[in-house]
């Protein structure tokens, strides 16, 4: 509703046979025209021209309108030779424009209206009428169908039923419906050779031994010294011990300054004993009161 008032604004002030935007398109081919010459073929009726230019020529019907290029007939407006020999005949192009595209059909396209609805609310009810439903849905006996149709030329798991094979693909297949697999030359990433890749290459392989050989001997090596420096450390000659002066200072200090100790005190051998005999007799009082009371 918008656009069709807003097209009818803009048509009240528009001036010429055409379109605003056909006649835009129009000029532009019209002035590319003028690097291609037309020439009369000499007809009766003053309409054929061959209109030569680069990259070719073309031939151009202006009674028929028609043109070699096929630009003429596909958009309606007149192409750049169409338009070279509507010049050498003084014809203007707008008027070998098709119908569609002219200001009268455009009018003709926005000339009706539509009319005005309310809102849903107030919309008429209709009386004695049913509303549509929706149909009923029929549930067939038996358990449902989970896989789908297979198509004829389909390989089937499970029937009786063989494919069709294809005689072109017989040779290229083993069953005659799957295709093989094609695959181009191999190019080795390690050496560059082609015809193999890099885990079963030759050259690799080698390289690899050599290098497993140089580890395995370097780990032997240090095996064998690290032994031999082991068997030296066992069988090294222990050091002579340095005797040291004893400190008779220490003696002298001792000897001229004795000290007095007391021969009542007991030994320690006396002391033990007596905690002993003491235990002994506790623990003989408690087992035998009897004799302890005589």
């Amino acid at each position: 509703m918008r656009t069709i008032a807003k097209n009818k604004v803009k048509l009240q002030n528009h001036t010429g046979k055409l379109t605003p935007v056909i006649k835009s398109r129009l000029e532009k081919v019209r002035k590319e025209s003028k690097h291609w010459k037309p020439i009369w073929t000499g007809d009766n009726g003053y309409e054929k021209f061959e209109v030569h230019g680069h990259p070719t020529n073309h031939v151009v019907d202006i009674g028929k309108r028609l043109c070699t290029c096929q630009f003429w007939m596909l958009t309606g407006i007149p192409c750049v030779h169409a338009c070279a020999a509507l010049s050498r005949v003084n014809k203007q192009p707008e008027d070998f424009c098709h119908r569609w595209l002219t200001m009268e059909s455009y009018k003709e396209t926005y000339n009706h209206h539509i009319n005005p609805i309310p809102g849903q609310p107030l919309w008429e009810k209709a009386e004695d009428c049913n509303r549509p439903h929706a149909p009923k849905i029929k549930t067939k006996p038996g358990k449902l169908k989970m896989k789908r149709r297979m198509d004829a030329d389909e390989k089937s798991a499970s029937g009786s039923k063989k494919p069709k094979v294809d005689p072109k693909l017989s040779g290229n297949t083993a069953d005659g419906v799957h295709l093989k697999r094609q695959l181009g030359a191999f190019t080795c990433s390690y050496c560059g050779d082609k015809g193999h890749t890099k885990r079963s290459c030759k050259k690799k392989k080698d390289a690899d031994a050599a290098t497993a050989a140089a580890a395995a001997a370097a780990a032997a090596t240090a095996a064998k010294a690290a032994e031999k420096k082991k068997n030296d450390e066992v069988h090294t000659v222990p050091e002579k011990p340095v005797h040291q002066p004893q400190d008779v200072s220490g003696q002298a200090d001792l000897g001229s300054n004795p000290q007095e100790i007391e021969l009542t005190q007991p030994s320690a051998s006396e002391q033990e004993d007596s905690e002993k005999v003491t235990k002994i007799l506790h623990l003989s009082m408690l087992l035998f009161p009897c004799i302890n009371s005589s």
